[in-house]
C-alpha cells in the first residue's frame, strides 16, 4: 500500500515540549516530504519530528519500503499504534545522503521506545494496530537539516498480493 504523503495530516512535536529551541517544518515538493529546521541541544533540547496519521490501520505490519534522501544524517522512521503521542512507539533507524536510496525495514528492525528509551514487555510489532508513521532526528550534531522521503510504501497483510515484497 502506497502512502500519499501530501494527502496526510501531518503533526510536528519538537524539543520545545522540554524547552529545547529545535525548529522544523514539513512541506512537499513533486509529492515528496521534505522534513527539515533546525536542531539545538541548547536547553536541554536536540530532536525534531513529525507525525502522520494513516487514512487506514494497518495491522499485521509486514514491513516498509521508502525512499529517501537528506544531509547525511542518521534519522528514525517512527511507528504509532494509538493517538497519544506519549505513549509507546517503535523506531527503525536510517541514514541518508545526497543520492535517492532505497530502504526496506521489517519488523524486527523496530525497536519499542518510550521517550527514546528501550521498552521491555512492549507487544510485538506486528501484534499492534499501525495508526501512524514518522521521522524523527534525534542527537548528533546542533544545526540545520533536511530529509526528503520520496515515497512510502506498507506492506500488504499476506495473502494480499498488492506488495509482495
Amino acid at each position: 500500500m502506497r502512502l500519499d504523503l501530501a494527502a496526510m495530516a501531518w503533526r510536528i512535536t519538537n524539543d520545545g515540549v522540554m524547552g529545547g529551541l529545535s525548529r522544523s517544518r514539513v512541506d512537499f515538493e513533486r509529492a515528496a516530504l521534505a522534513f527539515e529546521g533546525d536542531l539545538s541541544r541548547a536547553n536541554n533540547g536536540g530532536f525534531a519530528s513529525v507525525l502522520g496519521a494513516l487514512t487506514e490501520p494497518l495491522q499485521p505490519f509486514r514491513g516498509v519500503r521508502l525512499t529517501v534522501s537528506g544531509d547525511g544524517r542518521r534519522y528514525q522512521l517512527r511507528l504509532r499504534s494509538d493517538d497519544d503521542v506519549r505513549g509507546i512507539a517503535w523506531r527503525a533507524g536510517f541514514a541518508t545522503g545526497p543520492d535517492p536510496r532505497r530502504i526496506t525495514l521489517k519488523p524486527a528492525d523496530f525497536e519499542p521506545v518510550f521517550r527514546g528509551r528501550p521498552v521491555a514487555g512492549a507487544p510485538a510489532l506486528h501484534d499492534v494496530s499501525i495508526r501512524h508513521l514518522g521521522f524523527m532526528l534525534a542527537g548528533g550534531e546542533p544545526g540545520p537539516f533536511r530529509l526528503t522521503v520520496a515515497d512510502v510504501e506498507l506492506a500488504a497483510p499476506s495473502g494480499d498480493s498488492a506488495c509482495a515484497w
